[in-house]
């Protein structure tokens, strides 16, 4: 005889021992009534029996208990190191934005007027008396100032009574 095809399933976890309480007890009552169902779990059983692991060792039982927590261990070794990596990463990439800017960046900035020739030869020179003496005329003057990127000195300097020239728009503190 054999056992019933709605309990086949049954019988194997109950034989296993993960049958839950409540289908185990309609089990053992259906069991009570069915020789193919006895015979069909006796079986299970024997099967599972064959396959059953031995006992564990007491260095077994010790290394399984300390198994959390050296998978622990290793999981936050690993990550220390992976992150260590990622920092090794983002250093090396500030620095290369860091250099990339400053090479690259002051050149951008950089304002150009517009050019104006230097002075002749023949300029040098024969120069006029007035600019060894250390005057500047108007034309050299202008240049500096667009060389600079200046507003003309003129309107910002203005002479005072006692011939000093006096910065107008200059706090203290201020830096140019």
């Amino acid at each position: 005889m054999a056992a019933c095809p709605d309990q086949e399933a049954r019988l194997d976890l109950h034989a296993a021992g993960a049958l839950e309480d409540d289908d185990a007890l309609g089990l053992i009552q259906h069991l009570e009534g069915c020789e193919g169902c006895r015979r069909a779990l006796a079986a299970s059983r024997e099967v599972l029996s064959l396959v059953a692991l031995p006992p564990l060792s007491p260095q077994e039982k010790l290394e399984l208990e300390e198994l959390p927590r050296r998978t622990l261990s290793e999981w936050r070794r690993g990550a220390r190191r992976q992150g260590l990596g990622l920092r090794t990463l983002g250093a090396l990439v500030a620095t290369a934005a860091a250099v990339t800017l400053v090479l690259l960046v002051p050149g951008a900035w950089r304002v150009t007027g517009p050019e104006t020739p230097g002075p002749s030869p023949e300029a040098v020179t024969t120069r006029p008396a007035a600019e060894a003496a250390g005057e500047v005329d108007a034309e050299t003057m202008a240049a500096f100032e667009a060389w600079a990127g200046l507003e003309p000195l003129d309107a910002v300097l203005v002479e005072d009574s006692d011939g000093w020239d006096e910065d107008l728009d200059f706090d203290v503190g201020e830096t140019l």
